[in-house]
């Protein structure tokens, strides 16, 4: 295994949930499914988001939902009557509430845009950072003469087109290999994206990028570097698709242009370090720019990483007899800095 692929593997399993918390997740989201599951007009639950796609990181949750024969409400819905979800969600926390209370009593609910959130308040163990997964169930409805799903827009008492059974349906196929390679490389731009303050990508968007790209079983480092040259130029051009082709493109959490320099910055660091996958001086100092909040900087930062960069982009800052020549090549080397959080990457 080389340098490269060694420090991706390193941060991997410091973002790595537990297996309690993987199975309190699970455990949570099962039974608030079961519970939803009385409700009356259900004909099937599903399983989505990261715990569903097999991409979950430490921080966790799970996200499920109840899909609702339109024909037991035929005033529900675009294909209906037009109603819309506000009242049925309402019905459905009312119900899985006094279900899931018998047997998590600190239980607190709460209706964000999309799902009924469910807050069980009991930590995984000591301490203010210990776990605690929440569960999201989205209420859908089924359509009428289209794929997918009516999903809520609590915001506008509407429904809007999703189809998450597909989403998990495309993350989890096989071949294994091949997904088990692209869910490693969700995880690991997942842990990039979050590390700042106002990340610029979606998890999902995340997601259907990496459809996108990793389409054969290939390494780490290979894999993170194709990730991050092939989302800079594509958002660069648009917003990407929803996979499953049901619900509009995918909107950015950031200027179109902050994110493209994160993606583009990210790309040339995992590129210098791949090229360089024998130093592992190099290799650690061009991690260490991307995932900052994981990789420590080796000592004596700025001399062979800059050298790499400056040989990669053809720089001229060597003397005659083939020496780097530090101050020349600073002064013609371009920094990048990541939009945020004011560092220079």
């Amino acid at each position: 295994m080389g340098h490269t692929n060694r420090l991706l593997d390193d941060v991997r399993a410091q973002i790595a949930p537990s297996d309690d918390t993987l199975a309190a997740a699970r455990g949570r989201r099962d039974d608030a499914l079961k519970a939803a599951k009385k409700f009356r007009g259900v004909l099937r639950t599903y399983n989505s988001g990261s715990i569903g796609h097999g991409t979950a990181n430490d921080d966790t949750d799970a996200d499920c939902g109840v899909v609702l024969d339109r024909r037991a409400y035929p005033d529900l819905g675009p294909d209906g009557g037009g109603q819309g979800p506000s009242e049925i969600v309402e019905r459905v926390r009312g119900l899985v509430r006094d279900e899931l209370l018998l047997g998590y009593t600190n239980l607190k609910t709460w209706l964000s845009k999309r799902a009924i959130v469910l807050d069980f308040n009991e930590p995984l163990g000591a301490g203010e950072n210990a776990p605690d997964p929440s569960v999201d169930l989205i209420v859908a409805l089924t359509r009428k003469e289209a794929p997918g799903l009516w999903i809520p827009n609590r915001d506008s008492d509407s429904w809007d087109a999703s189809h998450p059974e597909r989403h998990t349906e495309l993350l989890t196929d096989p071949p294994l290999d091949v997904r088990r390679a692209r869910t490693r490389i969700v995880r690991l731009v997942k842990a990039w994206n979050k590390q700042y303050s106002s990340p610029g990508l979606s998890p999902f968007n995340i997601e259907a990028l990496a459809l996108e790209v990793i389409t054969e079983a290939v390494s780490l480092g290979e894999a993170v570097t194709s990730w991050f040259e092939y989302a800079a130029t594509e958002i660069e051009k648009a917003d990407t698709d929803d996979p499953a082709g049901v619900s509009p493109a995918i909107r950015l959490l950031e200027e179109r242009e902050i994110v493209v320099s994160r993606l583009q910055a990210a790309g040339a660091h995992v590129r210098t370090a791949l090229d360089n996958d024998d130093d592992e001086d190099i290799v650690t100092e061009e991690l260490a720019a991307v995932f900052w909040k994981y990789i420590k900087k080796p000592a004596g930062e700025g001399s062979k990483a800059a050298m790499a960069s400056a040989l990669r982009s053809g720089n001229t800052g060597f003397n005659k007899a083939g020496q780097y020549a530090a101050g020349a090549a600073t002064s013609t080397l371009k920094t990048t800095r990541s939009f945020g959080d004011g560092k220079l990457r």
